[in-house]
């Protein structure tokens, strides 16, 4: 069975790899200050965060049914060709990198080597593969839930208990200074692959007006409570306390879910789709961005520290927290794109 285009999942993807740039230009979070700018970073952090959880609910809105298209052989080999391969370049880029810039920052020993390399310290940006792997090799084993009878009642579970623990328990036990049991996860749906089953099964469906307004309200709700939370604790202990900024947590699970369900529910208008239908050349764009994005996420790094220095700026200016991610975006996109075009480079992004 051949793959049905999806412009909502290019357009998600998209705006997340956009999120994900902005972030890594907001380094003024982490030094505190009792000044607009910081306030101002801190609300923006609270947003761009939940560029995660839209990342791995994507992956189970066009990875969980991978089986009416292709066999699992298959489903392994695009991963480790689109995902792998690039993921190992660059890491070995990084690794030349460190060692001709930062020679006393890099290994000295195939031990430390390994240490390095799994715990993304060669680019720390890289950390979101190691999940993003674990995810893809989960995927055909609970994929074949998909062929019991019932199947939605059985995730849903899977996943409010998810919910319910990481979104819920764990974040209270640490705002009221209550050690977690770590022991306390759902084996078939802790972690991010709550975020994958949601991702999946809100693809499938149609939520109701009601349902969808009290996503958006609890989100603008948490988001508000997290902005609080982060300059409240911060301005107690005179440097920033990042206390709920969890890629598990409720501000950030609950942003990624309202703008997940909002662009879901967005496209599946048939005014908005048969407009964008109509408007071709707009489509393809936002399906070859969206191609380059995995090659953005791999270079974004390289793009800031060059686009800095290149045009002279402070992490803490504006052009460089709010335009600059933008150019770096566009420049990444257009790199990509043209790397796509030569034969055996276009596997390395």
């Amino acid at each position: 069975m051949e793959k049905k285009y999806n412009l909502c999942y290019d357009f998600l993807t998209i705006l997340a790899c956009l999120m994900v740039v902005f972030f890594h230009t907001n380094g003024i979070l982490y030094t505190y200050s009792d000044s607009l700018s910081w306030k101002i970073s801190v609300a923006e952090r609270c947003v761009v965060y939940s560029a995660i959880p839209i990342f791995f609910m994507l992956s189970g809105a066009k990875l969980m049914e991978y089986r009416k298209r292709y066999s699992t052989k298959e489903y392994a080999k695009k991963r480790l060709l689109r995902i792998g391969l690039p993921f190992l370049f660059w890491n070995l880029f990084y690794v030349i990198w460190q060692r001709v810039f930062s020679p006393d920052a890099s290994f000295h020993s195939v031990k430390e080597f390994f240490y390095m390399l799994l715990n993304s310290k060669f680019q720390e940006r890289y950390w979101f593969f190691f999940p993003l792997f674990c995810i893809y090799a989960a995927i055909p084993v609970i994929s074949l839930v998909l062929e019991a009878k019932n199947h939605r009642k059985y995730l849903w579970f899977a996943v409010y208990v998810a919910f319910a623990l990481n979104w819920v328990l764990k974040p209270v036990c640490g705002l009221l200074e209550i050690p977690f049991n770590s022991y306390l996860t759902m084996p078939v749906s802790g972690g991010f692959l709550m975020y994958v089953l949601f991702g999946y099964l809100v693809s499938t469906e149609t939520w109701c007006r009601t349902k969808r307004v009290l996503l958006y309200l609890a989100a603008i709700a948490s988001s508000i409570f997290a902005v609080w939370h982060i300059i409240h604790t911060s301005a107690i202990y005179g440097e920033t306390a990042l206390t709920m900024a969890n890629y598990q947590y409720f501000p950030s699970g609950l942003t990624g879910a309202a703008i997940f369900v909002f662009v879901k529910h967005l496209f599946d208008k048939p005014a908005v789709t048969e407009s964008l239908n109509r408007r071709i050349k707009f489509a393809t764009l936002v399906r070859t961005v969206s191609g380059c994005c995995m090659g953005v996420w791999l270079t974004h790094s390289l793009g800031i520290w060059l686009g800095a220095g290149i045009l002279g700026l402070v992490n803490s200016g504006f052009v460089y927290r709010f335009v600059l991610p933008w150019f770096v975006f566009a420049a990444c996109v257009v790199g990509v794109w043209i790397a796509k075009k030569i034969p055996v480079v276009k596997h390395l992004v």
